[in-house]
C-alpha cells in the first residue's frame, strides 16, 4: 500500500502557530504520540474517529481543514483524562479548546452547541424549564426552579460577541 506524504504549508504552520498561542495548547510539539491519551480517553472508547492523539498529531501537521470541518472537535468532553495519563503533560483537552475557538471565529460551530447557546438567552437555560418540569421538581420535593434574569443573560452574551458568533442575534 502506497503512503501518502504529507508536506506542511506555510499557511499550515502558521495555523499551528495559532492553536499553540492559545492558552494550555504551548506544548501541542512536545507530543511524541505514544497514545496514551486515546487509550483512556472516554470519548474514545465510544466514538472510533475520536482520538485525541490524532487531534494533536493532526494540529501538528497544520491540518486545519481536516480539524475544523465537521464534529471532530466537538465530542471531546474534556475531562482532562489525556492531560492527566500524558507522560509530556501535553493538554489534548486545551488544544481541543483552542481548536473550537478557532473554528467559532470562523464561524464553524456544531449545531448542537449552537443550539445550546441560543437557548440560553431564550430560558436562561440550555433547555426550558415549563410546568411539567416543575411539577417533577414538586414531585421530588424541590421548589420551583428560579427564574432566570434573561435580559441580563442576554446582555452579557451580546457583549461578549457570542450570540452574532452562533448566529443568535
Amino acid at each position: 500500500m502506497a503512503q501518502t506524504e504529507i508536506r506542511i504549508t506555510n499557511e499550515g504552520k502558521e495555523f499551528r502557530n495559532e492553536v499553540m498561542a492559545t492558552h494550555g495548547a504551548d506544548k501541542l510539539m512536545q507530543c511524541y504520540q505514544c497514545g496514551t491519551c486515546s487509550s483512556d480517553c472516554p470519548v474514545a472508547k465510544r466514538v472510533p474517529e475520536f482520538r485525541p492523539r490524532n487531534i494533536a498529531r493532526l494540529a501538528i501537521y497544520g491540518q486545519k481543514d481536516r480539524l475544523l470541518s465537521g464534529d471532530l472537535v466537538w465530542l471531546c468532553a474534556g475531562c482532562y483524562t489525556c492531560y492527566e495519563r500524558c507522560p509530556q503533560k501535553v493538554h489534548v483537552s486545551e488544544i481541543v479548546s483552542a481548536l473550537r475557538q478557532l473554528a467559532l471565529r470562523e464561524g464553524k460551530i456544531h449545531p448542537t452547541i449552537k443550539s445550546i447557546v441560543t437557548s440560553i438567552p431564550k430560558h436562561g437555560y440550555i433547555s426550558e424549564i415549563g410546568e411539567f418540569e416543575n411539577e417533577m421538581r414538586g414531585e421530588d420535593g424541590l421548589p420551583p426552579a428560579p427564574t432566570p434574569a434573561t435580559e441580563e443573560i442576554k446582555t452579557i452574551m451580546k457583549k461578549t460577541g457570542i450570540l452574532s458568533r452562533v448566529g443568535g442575534e
